[in-house]
């Protein structure tokens, strides 16, 4: 493992973190408690506050709505208070087009708000999309077929977001589209962490507030890809899906790699109930270890290390003025 760097001393007030919170009802405890998890690790003595939030227009059902009640507040309530970072995470589509999402209009009103109201703001995989989108109008690509399993990407050389890294990091990545390397780049962009299997991982860019771009997951949990493979798969098995997924890549043990790989090649052959039977017993007999945690908490030590510092040098300047 890459050598985490020691851990800085704050004597500024707890900053104050909010959470958007736009994953499908059925994640949505699993993915607070998981940024929970991540942003403890990470903080170290950097005191914080976090509080969760979500948009009124992401269509939610009924259950799940009395569910966000109880531990999110609505937007507005982000605009009235203020935070000092800010972290928006992903969603699962529902159209072709970012633009064509129910939310989008909402989504827009608060990539412009962090712009100016935050020090920093981290966007998660389809919210780093959603924000490169609304900021440059570049749009994301589809990729042959999911990007999924964890990766080995190279870090750039005395980038603040990887401090601490030597070489490379590892890092889950689970999604079917991703954005350009170049296009970003040509737009000043500046590129963290890259491997030729995922492209482009983590990026940054002053917007004036500090933008981090992630579009790989590092706050997973162990089992994480594991429930996504099984969730793919077992769409498949519905018929919602037209074929059986690949699955994560560099995650699962080689003796349930070729498992998977000899069922996924035979799912055509075998009948429904018994494709279901055989695929959870391969994947609830292996358990993957989080290889990228290490790293996942540095990014978020220099994250919020940065976050803290500017937040002190700010409140220094205000008191001066």
């Amino acid at each position: 493992m890459n050598a985490i760097p020691p851990r800085q001393s704050f004597d500024g007030p707890a900053l104050q973190i909010a959470l958007v919170n736009n994953m499908p009802d059925q994640a949505i405890d699993a993915t607070k408690a998981q940024f929970v998890k991540l942003l403890r690790a990470g903080a170290g003595k950097v005191p914080f506050c976090l509080r969760c939030y979500t948009l009124s227009s992401m269509p939610r059902g009924e259950t799940a709505r009395r569910a966000l009640a109880r531990s999110h507040v609505d937007i507005e309530a982000l605009y009235a208070r203020g935070a000092d970072a800010l972290i928006v995470t992903g969603s699962e589509p529902r159209a072709d087009k970012l633009e064509s999402e129910p939310y989008w209009d909402d989504f827009t009103r608060l990539v412009d708000w962090a712009r100016v109201h935050t020090i920093s703001a981290l966007w998660s995989c389809l919210a780093a999309h959603g924000a490169v989108l609304r900021l440059d109008s570049v749009t994301r690509r589809r990729a042959g077929e999911k990007i999924s399993g964890v990766f080995a990407c190279e870090v750039a050389a005395n980038d603040w977001a990887t401090r601490g890294a030597a070489g490379s990091i590892l890092v889950p990545h689970s999604r079917y589209n991703g954005l350009s390397r170049n296009d970003l780049v040509e737009r000043g962009y500046h590129i963290s962490s890259w491997s030729g299997d995922v492209e482009v991982d983590c990026f940054w860019r002053r917007e004036p507030s500090l933008f981090l771009f992630t579009q790989g997951h590092p706050e997973y949990n162990a089992d994480t890809l594991a429930r996504e493979f099984r969730r793919d798969a077992l769409r498949f098995l519905r018929g919602e899906s037209d074929c059986f997924p690949f699955p994560p890549r560099n995650y699962f043990s080689n003796e349930a790699q070729a498992a998977l790989d000899a069922l996924r090649q035979s799912a055509d052959c075998l009948d429904r109930p018994r494709l279901a039977r055989m695929l959870s017993q391969i994947v609830e007999s292996d358990a993957p270890a989080p290889t990228w945690a290490d790293d996942a908490e540095r990014l978020y030590r220099n994250w919020l290390e940065r976050v803290a510092f500017e937040k002190i040098r700010e409140a220094r300047a205000d008191a001066t003025a």
